[in-house]
């Protein structure tokens, strides 16, 4: 590894391709968790999102299954990476705007929301950056 003069650090393959791997795995999982999470307790999904004020509950909750789904399952395949992360990124940020609006909030929990808002920006930075850079070499069309 050497440093340019950029000063970025220039990662050879295929170290390079399988951090890239690591990092949409790690991305993806998120959204693959919250999916499955949001299908099995669909009745606490749609509780909360009435809660948010997200009408119809039902609608928005099956379209955030179905993003956090397809999304998840092209950052791990490798294909629609671009695509998939900013989606992906557009909706957190949406959502943390809607949801996790910690200034609006008092206590205890404006600083559990404003945990979860900042958490939420590093996924944004971490979909952006892999919108950046692409795949990698480790996709499902490599081996098609």
């Amino acid at each position: 590894m050497a440093y340019g003069p950029n000063l970025m650090m220039d990662i050879d393959e295929p170290l390079a391709s399988w951090i890239i791997l690591a990092a949409r795995l790690c991305l993806a999982g998120v959204f693959l968790v919250s999916a499955i999470h949001k299908a099995v307790w669909y009745r606490t999904s749609l509780q909360e999102f009435g809660n948010a004020r997200l009408r119809p509950e039902g609608l928005f909750v099956a379209l955030t299954v179905t993003l956090h789904l397809f999304g998840s399952l092209a950052l791990i395949g490798g294909v629609y990476v671009a695509e998939a992360a900013f989606a992906l990124a557009a909706f957190t940020v949406l959502a943390t705007i809607r949801v996790h609006c910690f200034w609006r909030m008092e206590g205890r929990m404006r600083l559990e929301r404003s945990r979860v808002a900042m958490g939420n920006l590093a996924i944004i930075g971490g979909l952006i950056l892999l919108a950046a850079v692409g795949p990698g070499r480790f996709t499902v069309l490599d081996h098609m």
